[in-house]
């Protein structure tokens, strides 16, 4: 018996550890990788007060206090800036005059040529060109600009290619979801079936309308896929603050955690809890072992265990 005493340990320490583990996946909390609050200080000093206002609202509503910043404030201030028209000209300017944007008054500035048919028309001019001159035209810009033309006889979509090919200038997408919008253009152009393009286009907009237009540059990044940019969709509708939030500093898959059960009590996430250094280095790595794996060591470690200490009562 005494020779399986280092066994039955380890049998118990997996068991111990399966078990605490599946519980917590069970009823685990969303952990945070980054605090909301800092990252709206940072954000504050870029000038970025749409998605401060987001971080803002979710650590008054999800974390407890922090002793160091005052979310109610960092709200208040990012309320002011956009309520002030000198920032507001200053942020178009900006965009107008670098071509570059990281909010929605800068974004504004960037395209406004864009935001009008004459926008697609010159892209198709100059694209085609180079297209037909040195094989350099860039393809996707030619597509959104044909699809533009198309989608303006869809109402509701008629500003989405414009600023989709705005993002794409931006380089404002993951790569993964770049080889989609590649694939969905050159579907598209082979088959003249639209659909795919409008659906993407659809879920584009609906993520604009809700979130702003700077805030939905950023969370755009963290899509790679055509269920992402769904999955998004559909909860910025109900919860832009959570799905704002939760996007860009987790990604597009912590979505899943937004549920409507809590919608009376203010509350769309269960729990939330700022992660610890170990559970960002050991985190992920944990979070890909499926619960059914965890069962599975749980009761084969449980039937060796009852096995070596029945086995040595003989």
């Amino acid at each position: 018996m005494l020779t399986r005493i280092p066994l039955l340990i380890l049998l118990l320490t997996i068991i111990i550890g399966a078990g605490s583990l599946m519980m917590e996946r069970i009823d685990t909390p969303v952990l945070l990788s980054d605090d909301p609050l800092q990252l709206a200080m940072e954000l504050m000093n870029e000038g970025r007060m749409q998605e401060v206002i987001y971080l803002a609202r979710f650590s008054r509503q999800y974390l407890p206090p922090d002793p160091q910043y005052s979310a109610l404030q960092f709200e208040r201030e990012a309320n002011t800036s956009l309520d002030s028209n000198i920032y507001l000209l200053e942020r178009f300017l900006a965009g107008a005059l670098t071509g570059e944007a990281t909010n929605t008054p800068e974004l504004a500035g960037t395209m406004t040529l864009d935001m009008l048919v004459i926008g697609d028309i010159r892209d198709l001019l100059v694209q085609g060109y180079k297209e037909f001159d040195n094989g350099q035209g860039d393809e996707v810009i030619m597509g959104l600009s044909a699809a533009g033309l198309l989608l303006t006889l869809v109402p509701e979509l008629s500003w989405a290619p414009a600023l989709f090919k705005t993002f794409w200038r931006g380089r404002h997408f993951s790569i993964p979801f770049q080889k989609l919008i590649r694939k969905t253009l050159s579907d598209a152009r082979k088959t003249g079936d639209y659909r795919s393009l409008r659906k993407m286009m659809s879920h584009f907009r609906e993520i604009v309308d809700n979130l702003g237009t700077g805030p939905a540059m950023t969370v755009i990044k963290r899509v790679d896929s055509a269920e992402d940019l769904a999955l998004l969709a559909s909860r910025v509708k109900i919860a832009p603050v959570e799905a704002y939030t939760l996007t860009s500093i987790n990604g597009a898959k912590s979505l899943k955690n937004i549920t409507t059960t809590g919608a009376k009590k203010g509350k769309l996430i269960k729990r939330v809890k700022l992660a610890t250094r170990q559970q960002k280095l050991f985190g992920k790595a944990v979070g890909l072992i499926p619960v059914s794996w965890l069962a599975g060591v749980f009761g084969l470690s449980l039937l060796l265990a009852f096995y070596v200490i029945t086995k040595g009562r003989k």
